[in-house]
């Protein structure tokens, strides 16, 4: 099996588990003490049990038929993960992983709100009086991986000079 497929799989297996074995748990036990809030760090991390029926940042929340919206649009993505997978060299074990993770966070919240008709969110991050938006283990995949992607698809330096500098070069 090819590189780039092994990283995938591990990629997308892991992220799915963690993802969805950290949502049962914060049903289980988080949305249970609900409001309450459960300091891991003071100041820095939080976990906070919440259910989010839009996107990113809770868009669209409470829009009709948003939820067939974000069904298509990660199924699509998964589509377009599935294309770049395909064209990728076989030793490609990193882009793979990277893929492996936008499909395993997108597969996350796909479950979730196919299971739920929402999103289940829990990890509180902090600094200072800034707090970013609740989020999940499949949201910090799909960070992960686009970031990963853009600092592994940035056009090559030497792919940028003039022509005639790559005709002394070879």
């Amino acid at each position: 099996m090819a590189g780039k497929y092994k990283g995938f799989i591990i990629a997308l297996l892991l992220s799915l588990v963690l993802d969805q074995g950290s949502k049962i748990w914060a049903r289980d036990t988080l949305k249970a003490k609900y409001p309450a809030v459960t300091t891991v760090v003071r100041g820095y991390f939080e976990l906070r049990y919440s259910e989010n029926t839009g996107s990113a940042f809770g868009l669209l929340r409470g829009v009709p038929g948003a939820k067939y919206v974000f069904f298509v649009v990660g199924l699509g993505a998964l589509v377009v993960v599935a294309s770049y997978l395909k064209r990728a060299a076989p030793g490609q074990r990193r882009l793979g992983a990277e893929l492996g993770l936008l499909a395993g966070g997108a597969l996350g919240n796909i479950i979730d709100r196919v299971a739920f008709g929402r999103v289940t969110d829990f990890v509180v991050w902090k600094l200072g009086a800034h707090e970013w938006p609740t989020f999940n283990i499949a949201d910090a995949a799909l960070v992960v991986g686009i970031v990963g992607l853009l600092i592994d698809l940035r056009p090559d330096p030497q792919d940028q000079a003039p022509a005639t500098a790559k005709k002394h070069r070879a």
